[in-house]
């Protein structure tokens, strides 16, 4: 998933990379219960060189993840459509740009949303799929849902309460109190 940007001189390149689910399934497989990527992955966009070694990756990262359910643990799908637009650096002065870009004044207010979008590059290649487990990672939800009105699992018999209905009873006594319940009966 490297994308090679040795011969990247003036004006831009266009970028158009199909990326199989098997590719990440390596990648991810320390995330195995978070995601999984289902179908293939776009990542279409201009690749332009900016100022001397700086590049500028300008894409549309296009993927579909598959997560399961906070609640109920069904599996589910969280389309992905990202923009993406970095400034990648050579390794040895990512460290160097992101000093001088402060002390210059460029950047102003919200100093890590410009420094988020600099990243480095190795050997003249930018890695592609570093960029799209970003994005993967950025489009994952805080709470995973399947639906808004998810009911989740039954805490007494597990019955997924969204497709069946149980008759258990859902009352919770504290056991801290179960002394005083205790005294109560008698």
């Amino acid at each position: 998933m490297l994308l090679d940007i040795s011969r990247l001189r003036r004006g831009a390149e266009e970028v158009n990379r199909q990326i199989d689910p098997e590719v990440f399934a390596v990648q991810t497989s320390d995330r195995h219960d978070e995601y999984t990527v289902k179908g293939v992955t776009t990542v279409k966009g201009t690749v332009r060189r900016d100022q001397g070694t700086t590049v500028v990756l300008d894409a549309t990262v296009t993927s579909t993840l598959e997560m399961p359910c906070s609640r109920c643990l069904e599996p589910f799908t969280v389309p992905v459509n990202a923009h993406v637009e970095t400034r990648f650096v050579p390794a040895g002065d990512l460290a160097k740009v992101t000093a001088e870009t402060v002390k210059s004044g460029e950047i102003e207010d919200d100093v890590e949303d410009q420094i988020l979008g600099l990243a480095e590059y190795r050997d003249e290649s930018i890695d592609l799929g570093h960029v799209v487990l970003e994005q993967f990672v950025l489009a994952l939800p805080m709470k995973p849902l399947c639906q808004d009105e998810c009911r989740g699992l039954c805490s007494v018999c597990g019955a997924n309460r969204n497709r069946e209905t149980c008759e258990c009873k859902q009352e919770w006594i504290d056991p801290r109190l179960a002394a005083l319940a205790d005294l109560k009966k008698q």
